[in-house]
């Protein structure tokens, strides 16, 4: 008997180490919800990736799209760029003939002084600075204004003439009125290299206009100022005539291109 009750003990905890058996909708619920994870799983470490590399790519490929069509775009207007260049570099060889290259001072004082013996002066002194930056400013015309013309009053045909004074001596003057003031020159927005040249001569006024009627057109060449005193012929004692020659002074600008270097570069510090 007490193996017998012995075998029952056995028996009853192996009954109780046996699992439950499980019913069929809990075995499907079960089934669900691992593929539900296996599927959130393979969505997060599977799709989530691919959809990144994805937006990745297409925003890759739109913009290789867009330099595609930029260089596409270029290459059809290559043979224009290269008409532009053409054109450019013929504008800059034609500037360089329009303008000087830099000069030794020895080429300088030759070049001014063959000009003024060409026209009859006899030149005293010369002088020049060093290449320089001039600033070249826009110009401003003054307004064009019509001014009222001067009314001439007739005198009563019962009066006496009052005699009219000479225009100038009252002020009337309708050329007084007109607006004397300077052309309005403003800021520096271009610049230039120059040397400066003040030179000094002997001669006439009709000298003077000769050279500056041929300096007028040049490119390379302006004359700033200038001024003149006429000859003085006067006679001692004797009788003898002594002649005091006319003297002309000038300031020049000789304006220089550089190859390769823009003034602009050069404009607020100098050179």
């Amino acid at each position: 008997m007490a193996d017998i009750g012995g075998a029952r003990l056995i028996k009853d905890d192996n009954k109780l180490v046996m699992p439950k058996k499980l019913k069929d909708n809990e075995v499907s619920m079960l089934v669900i919800l691992a593929i539900i994870a296996v599927a959130a799983l393979g969505i997060y470490f599977v799709l989530f990736p691919m959809f990144t590399n994805m937006r990745a790519l297409t925003d890759e490929i739109d913009e290789l799209q867009m330099k595609e069509y930029e260089y596409k775009s270029q290459i059809a207007q290559t043979e224009i760029f290269h008409q532009q260049y053409k054109e450019a570099q013929s504008d800059y060889y034609r500037f360089f003939s329009y303008f000087y290259s830099p000069m030794d001072p020895e080429i300088i004082d030759e070049r001014v002084t063959s000009m003024l013996m060409s026209h009859g002066m006899t030149p005293a002194t010369l002088s020049m600075t060093t290449l320089g930056v001039e600033g070249i400013s826009k110009y401003y015309a003054e307004e064009l204004r019509v001014n009222p013309l001067p009314e001439t009053l007739e005198p009563p045909a019962d009066s006496e003439a009052t005699p009219v004074p000479p225009v100038g001596e009252t002020g009337d003057d309708p050329m007084s009125s007109i607006d004397t003031q300077p052309d309005q020159v403003g800021p520096a927005d271009a610049y230039a290299f120059a040397y400066t040249v003040n030179v000094s001569a002997y001669g006439n006024r009709d000298n003077l206009y000769t050279f500056l009627a041929q300096v007028a057109p040049m490119t390379a060449m302006y004359v700033v100022s200038f001024d003149f005193t006429d000859p003085i012929t006067t006679k001692d004692a004797d009788g003898r005539s002594t002649t005091t020659p006319g003297e002309i002074n000038m300031q020049i600008k000789m304006y220089v291109l550089i190859d390769g270097v823009p003034a602009r570069d050069f404009g607020a510090t100098g050179y």
